[in-house]
């Protein structure tokens, strides 16, 4: 799959507003999708987002990747995700266009996820880490080791007077 984000808002419906024949990658829509009823959500860089075509049309239903938009206007999409059809079809004027939630929303997460940990597993190497017990080069740019933690706080509080010595002199 992609590591990209993929954008989804909630109950956004629409229609086409010209035809979108098959293989074409560019239509407009009479609304565009937003967050909160007013703010367009834009398809650009490597923020996408799916719109499913005729939804309700089990034989012409198309699962879209909108790659770049602004507003009402798409410039670019990839066609038929699920491959579903041996060639693209045509869509209509008037025809329903949904965001849903789909698999591929999912599937990009995860893929972002593992992406993600990736990095993480190699942020921090053996040579970030200092291993001394007495804490002694005061590094601001190397973690500790948690052995190095224990040993010394260990030693901090073997070398502080027990409560009960503290009561008996009188503290």
């Amino acid at each position: 799959m992609a590591n990209r984000e993929t954008q989804i808002v909630n109950f956004y419906e629409s229609t086409l507003a010209s035809l979108l024949a098959s293989a074409g990658t560019s239509t407009t829509l009479t609304t565009a999708p937003t967050t909160n009823g007013s703010t367009a959500i834009n398809a650009s860089g490597s923020s996408y987002y799916y719109l499913v075509i005729d939804p309700d049309n089990s034989a012409n239903r198309e699962v879209v990747l909108v790659t770049s938009s602004s507003g009402t206007t798409i410039s670019a999409m990839t066609r038929d995700l699920e491959g579903r059809h041996t060639s693209d079809p045509d869509h209509q004027a008037g025809t329903t266009v949904r965001m849903a939630v789909l698999a591929e929303h999912f599937a990009d997460m995860n893929d972002r996820l593992d992406a993600g940990l990736l990095t993480l597993g190699s942020a921090i190497t053996a040579g970030d880490l200092k291993d001394e017990d007495n804490m002694a080069s005061n590094s601001a740019t190397h973690a500790s080791t948690q052995q190095s933690i224990k040993a010394y706080v260990d030693t901090q509080v073997a070398t502080k007077p027990s409560v009960g010595l503290i009561l008996a002199l009188g503290g």
